[in-house]
């Protein structure tokens, strides 16, 4: 296994090489290597190493490269990688809390088995970094990494997966549409999608909004469960669908881009049992013991998604008459 392990590793290297030459290259190091006596973790740190190079095009960033998913024990098949803004006056090492993202999702994947694919994400609860506690980008989504993509060994295939940090807007915008087609349309904007803790949310801007509405509409959203702290149902002659006023921008982004395209929504919270739309013909609702399924045709999914705004109330519109979404402050 460690013959094959650092023929990876060697891989990487000469990948890394043909990439930067003999351009400088910084590195870190555990101070305890990961179970370097067999299958037992022994060490902290699920990273091997983690090479770093300073850039100065297309913007001055940092470059991180893991080697951690190809250790001995791991064998993902990919390595993280992550891309920081360089400012001028930020030295001549890649900031810590870069180096302990990097190091966190080594070790999440380690501790809970469950693999990262481009196109995935994950919400932060925490900072990125502790100095600055008041940075939007509080999520992140993955891509091929633009430069690195994915790398043929002897051995198999390596994917250079990269990190990109987003703010929790922009993470919701997304589920209209997908992660990837988000990330694409913050490309333009963020060269190489480099990640930088200080910038304004791109949510807003008028070409990543039409980017994210054209994709929805024609792909959908791929977004098949949203998470609601607040969500309540009541059934009897018809069916009420409480939630809290945080979760509309959420609920009237996605809902258009599952019902039409055929697609179940599912409302979770907590430990009870869910509430799922569901595309049908005609509005009806069954109570299953597992969940409570509302069936709508899509046309009238679109038309709740377009009434239903964030301002305290009961919402009904023509087309359901029977259902009503009450929202509370």
């Amino acid at each position: 296994m460690g013959m094959l392990v650092y023929q990876n590793w060697d891989a990487i290297d000469e990948a890394l090489k043909g990439r930067y030459g003999d351009a400088e290259r910084l590195e870190w190091t555990p101070s305890v290597p990961y179970r370097p006596a067999g299958p037992v973790p022994m060490g902290h740190f699920v990273s091997n190493l983690i090479a770093v190079y300073p850039r100065t095009e297309p913007v001055p960033h940092w470059h991180l490269i893991g080697y951690a998913m190809t250790a001995p024990y791991e064998e993902r098949g990919y390595e993280f990688t992550l891309r920081v803004r360089r400012g001028p006056g930020d030295g001549a090492a890649a900031p810590n809390w870069a180096m302990q993202l990097m190091e966190s999702l080594a070790s999440y994947v380690s501790k809970s088995g469950n693999d990262f694919a481009a196109g995935h994400y994950i919400e932060w609860p925490d900072p990125f970094d502790p100095d600055r506690p008041g940075s939007p980008i509080r999520a992140g989504g993955f891509v091929l990494d633009p430069e690195l993509g994915v790398l043929d060994t002897a051995i198999g295939q390596i994917a250079f997966l990269q990190f990109v940090g987003i703010t929790t807007d922009e993470l919701h915008a997304s589920q209209a549409w997908n992660v990837r087609g988000l990330l694409g349309a913050l490309e333009p904007h963020l060269p190489l999608l480099v990640t930088d803790l200080d910038r304004a949310s791109l949510a807003g801007d008028p070409e990543v909004v039409r980017a994210v509405e054209e994709g929805s509409l024609r792909d959908g959203s791929g977004t098949g469960y949203l998470f609601l702290h607040r969500l309540g149902a009541e059934t009897g002659d018809g069916v009420r669908v409480t939630m809290g006023a945080e979760h509309v921008p959420q609920f009237t982004r996605v809902l258009p881009g599952r019902v039409p395209h055929g697609n179940p929504l599912i409302l979770r919270s907590g430990d009870r049992p869910p509430v799922v739309f569901l595309p049908g013909p005609e509005f009806s609702h069954r109570e299953t013991g597992e969940a409570l399924e509302i069936y709508i045709p899509g046309t009238a999914a679109a038309e709740l998604a377009g009434a239903v705004t964030t301002a305290p109330g009961d919402y009904r519109v023509p087309s359901l008459p029977a259902l009503t979404i009450t929202i509370e402050p």
